[in-house]
């Protein structure tokens, strides 16, 4: 195995991904740590179009966080620093974060929006359609 490296791959699926990676020389493989899938986002600013990208799970059916993919499934790599890695380590956080709030099976935290029951709304309005 040797060392590992962050980098964006394209497969010959047309998926790509973004993820901690090394080469299994031996598998001739690739194994792919908390991968990512890129996907394009567009968003407009006035008469400005701005276009980036936005990460979400590569695969969303599996609590496994390491892949082995084969070499002839890939059709390019490369290596990505600095900004790119710090968006990829920033998402990954966002999406354990949120993982750790569904899981709790508990009340969501009042910050989070939840600010009454339905009947104390249901008088409130009932209230001001009754004085109108």
């Amino acid at each position: 195995m040797e060392e590992e490296f962050y980098a964006t791959l394209k497969l010959v699926s047309g998926e790509e991904i973004i993820a901690k990676m090394c080469y299994l020389t031996e598998e001739d493989r690739i194994l792919l740590d908390r991968p990512l899938c890129v996907q394009n986002a567009k968003q407009r600013k006035g008469q400005l179009e701005v276009t980036g990208f936005h990460l979400t799970e590569w695969m969303n059916a599996s609590l496994e966080e390491e892949f082995i993919i084969p070499k002839d499934k890939v059709i390019t790599i490369s290596e990505i620093e600095g900004d790119i890695v710090e968006f990829y380590n920033q998402t990954l956080q966002r999406l354990d974060s949120g993982k750790a709030l569904a899981g709790r099976g508990k009340k969501l935290p009042r910050a989070s929006g939840y600010v009454g029951s339905v009947k104390e709304m249901k008088k409130t309005l009932e209230g001001i359609f009754k004085r109108s």
